[in-house]
């Protein structure tokens, strides 16, 4: 069959040969990488894709050779580390061993240069006797930036970039757990920026928040630790939690966070400076001591330190 001709040749005119031709060139066009194997997981036949692939990610020989059993190539894998080839394992050899009709898996393939996913899939070949399994790998990288990106805005504030309230509660409903196990402190530090209203009503909601933005880039730099964390409760309250941090240290890290946003030289109504007024509560959480224990001593702290003056740190 010549290439001119596929417009004008109906399917049911096309030869054995032809089918076969065009079959073959499908299968190396297609994007997915898709290997033939055997009963035993033997590798017969692969598209261009999968060579190419095994190729550019500088893979053993092994990955993309026909001859090669591609299940060695999975327990090699595991035997250097990669505990998600464990499961892949069992799935492909569950499936060429009729004990599943089917195997899907999600994996990350990330290079120094960029993020990855691929979907694994792997199943028999269709009306075939002689017991042969085709196994692709899909690209599956957009949906799951997207799922990242999708996951990062519901758990995150806008203006700011700090974890959103939602992501605060369950922070330390998680940390508050933690702490139960290992009898240890747990800190909370609340910030509120001191006479915002009157800012915002001067300069705009655009410059407010600019300001809030500004407010919050100073918080990570105290919540570095797998314990810590800094949100966006709402409005211009800010809150930042401290994992295993016992009060003495929690009044030290609010001190350098009231000082540090002072140093941001951010002023309204020609020489009033922002500040912010903080409040400090930590517990070793029992049956009593709870997250909403925690939260109101701290807000209480809060409280005082606005009615004493406002920027400075109160302890609850």
């Amino acid at each position: 069959m010549r290439r001119g001709d596929r417009d004008t040749i109906s399917d049911d005119r096309l030869d054995m040969d032809d089918r076969t031709a065009l079959r073959a060139f499908v299968f190396d066009s297609l994007e997915e990488q898709i290997a033939v194997t055997d009963e035993a997981g033997v590798i017969l036949d692969v598209n261009s894709a999968w060579t190419s692939f095994g190729i550019e990610n500088g893979l053993s020989p092994e990955f993309s050779c026909v001859g090669r059993s591609y299940l060695d190539v999975v327990h090699y894998s595991f035997a250097a580390g990669d505990e998600r080839a464990r499961e892949a394992a069992q799935g492909i050899s569950d499936v060429l061993g009729g004990k599943r009709a089917n195997f899907y898996y999600e994996y990350p393939c990330h290079t120094p240069a960029e993020k990855r996913w691929f979907m694994m899939r792997l199943s028999r070949l269709k009306g075939d006797s002689s017991r042969m399994f085709v196994i692709s790998h899909h690209n599956i990288t957009q949906r799951k930036l997207a799922e990242e990106r999708a996951e990062h805005m519901a758990l995150h504030d806008s203006i700011t970039e700090l974890a959103n309230r939602r992501y605060f509660n369950e922070f330390l409903s998680l940390e508050m757990r933690r702490s139960i196990r290992d009898r240890s402190a747990i800190s909370l530090v609340l910030v509120d920026v001191d006479y915002f209203k009157d800012y915002n009503d001067e300069l705009g909601h655009l410059a407010g928040d600019q300001c809030l933005a500004a407010v919050a880039k100073v918080l990570p730099a105290f919540a570095r630790r797998p314990g810590d964390l800094a949100a966006r409760l709402g409005g211009d309250e800010f809150g930042v939690i401290l994992g295993n941090t016992e009060i003495a240290e929690s009044r030290t890290i609010a001190d350098a966070i009231r000082q540090a946003v002072g140093d941001l030289r951010l002023v309204f109504g020609g020489s009033r400076q922002v500040t912010v007024s903080v409040g400090v509560a930590a517990v070793i959480p029992d049956e009593r001591r709870t997250a909403e224990f925690l939260f109101q001593e701290a807000d209480k702290a809060l409280y005082a330190a606005k009615s004493e003056g406002r920027n400075r740190v109160v302890l609850a």
